[in-house]
């Protein structure tokens, strides 16, 4: 049965005298933009379940998808993306363990490296992360998703400390490589030696750098995320003087299915500092024996962690 309006206006005016009596306050308000220290600091099911909340995906045409992420960046992304850009639209969140690392590791002042950026849901964090007084270097070799990921830089105000190059790093300078864009899948964009004999994808030429050339001039690297489909060791050997003179912490995505020598490899990066640890799915650092990198769970991704600390 409809209201009329005298009875709208008895009741509204009983809610008023109820919210303004003594000791009364009015309703939490949650729907707020998430603090950058509460991503690293909540619980991982009330980040999920405020990302989710926040998400509020819209279709920019021309397959550009725009979503808030982590309850705090505006995002692009491409709507064919099946395999990440479709999960990141409806939850706003990736990989929350590493991004929790990351928020509870990384610095203000700090300058940091994103290697295989992608769209640059790491970078944005990362950016927030250091502040004004930081630098965010985003590597990102796949055209298409080096647009997006400018965008989003863009957007979110953090041009000013963010160097986004649309680059392969490697081993050594000047060189071209292919890299071979899977249809659907771009996080999953890999240098291959030859693109002809795979289909379902795009292959691009894209210059190679080693990282060493790119900061050679800068004082110094505080943080570096490596996440490059099997192309760790060229990036690696391209970072030598980095190590050398830096000792930067570092996130490796390790997958012993993907080298010729993965115990050779795992060995070169243990000796870098000594040690040798993992993150687990709750964003904690544990010691890890190589044995066990190499064995268990083979063909799937550690996510490994150096640290001179």
């Amino acid at each position: 049965m409809p209201i009329d309006r005298p009875t709208l206006k008895s009741r509204l005016r009983r809610v008023a005298r109820a919210l303004l009596r003594p000791g009364a306050s009015l309703p939490a308000y949650t729907s707020r933009m998430l603090h950058l220290h509460d991503i690293g600091t909540l619980h991982r099911a009330a980040l999920e379940d405020a990302c989710r909340r926040d998400a509020s995906p819209v279709y920019l045409g021309d397959h550009i998808g725009l979503c808030r992420i982590l309850g705090r960046y505006k995002f692009h992304v491409d709507t064919r993306d099946s395999g990440f850009g479709a999960n990141i639209l409806l939850d706003g969140y990736w990989e929350l363990w590493l991004t929790q690392f990351m928020a509870r590791s990384v610095v203000r002042g700090a300058v940091v490296v994103d290697v295989g950026a992608n769209y640059g849901y790491y970078s944005l964090l990362l950016a927030d992360l250091v502040g004004p007084t930081g630098h965010v270097y985003a590597i990102e070799p796949n055209p298409a998703a080096a647009t997006l990921l400018r965008r989003s830089v863009s957007l979110n105000g953090f041009d000013a400390r963010t160097t986004i190059c649309e680059v392969a790093a490697g081993a050594e300078d000047g060189s071209t490589a292919t890299l071979f864009v899977p249809d659907g899948e771009p996080k999953n964009a890999a240098i291959v030696a030859d693109a002809g004999v795979l289909a379902g994808g795009a292959a691009h030429a894209v210059p190679v750098v080693t990282l060493d050339s790119l900061f050679v001039a800068h004082p110094r690297i505080d943080f570096i995320k490596i996440d490059a489909e099997g192309a760790e060791q060229g990036i690696i050997a391209g970072l030598s003087q980095t190590f050398a003179v830096h000792r930067p912490d570092m996130v490796l995505e390790f997958n012993a299915a993907r080298y010729a020598d993965a115990a050779g490899f795992l060995a070169e990066l243990t000796a870098l500092y000594g040690w040798l640890s993992y993150l687990d799915f709750t964003g904690e650092v544990r010691e890890i024996t190589p044995e066990r990198v190499l064995t268990e769970q083979f063909g799937d991704d550690w996510l490994l962690f150096f640290s001179a600390a």
